[in-house]
């Protein structure tokens, strides 16, 4: 059993029988056919430009297509990390908010503490103050009675008043 190659149409091939498949295959075919028929080749030149202008409006039409989608995905992506740079913004501002708000409460936690303290101790100095008035409240006031006892025993003496 042989294959005859000519039988089958080759899969690489366009519907003109060009197997590149370009605009310049396309019009060689037409320029060839039309030769017999128009001995200036105008009509096939006419062909040309017409295949010509429409390929190159699909051309741009398609590249309008693929630009506008670039541009889309280009915005979405932007969009994309614009969310994502405000949701770490969000993050790090709340994170710094609670950092502070941890600083603050722990400086008014030593604050308080520091206050306490200084309290307990004006306390426990002024107990200190009042009890050494009342130490030389009474050391003032034996002084004075011993004093007094002994200016007694002076002016009692026989030989103290004169």
């Amino acid at each position: 059993m042989t294959i005859n190659a000519n039988s089958y149409p080759d899969r690489h091939t366009n519907r003109f029988g060009d197997s590149d498949g370009t605009d310049a295959s396309r019009a060689r075919r037409l320029l060839s056919t039309s030769g017999s028929e128009d001995p200036g080749g105008s009509a096939a030149a006419a062909r040309l430009l017409e295949m010509t202008a429409q390929e190159t409006d699909r051309w741009r039409s398609e590249a309008k297509g693929e630009a506008d989608q670039l541009v889309a995905n280009a915005r979405a992506e932007a969009a994309e990390l614009m969310r994502g740079a405000r949701a770490e913004a969000d993050r790090l501002v709340s994170a710094a908010r609670e950092e502070a708000t941890r600083t603050v409460d722990d400086a008014r936690l030593q604050a308080y503490r520091v206050r306490e303290e200084s309290e307990t101790r004006r306390a426990g100095q002024e107990e200190e103050i009042a009890r050494l008035d009342q130490v030389a409240s009474e050391h003032r006031e034996r002084l004075r009675q011993h004093l007094t006892e002994m200016l007694d025993r002076v002016d009692s003496s026989p030989d103290g008043g004169q």
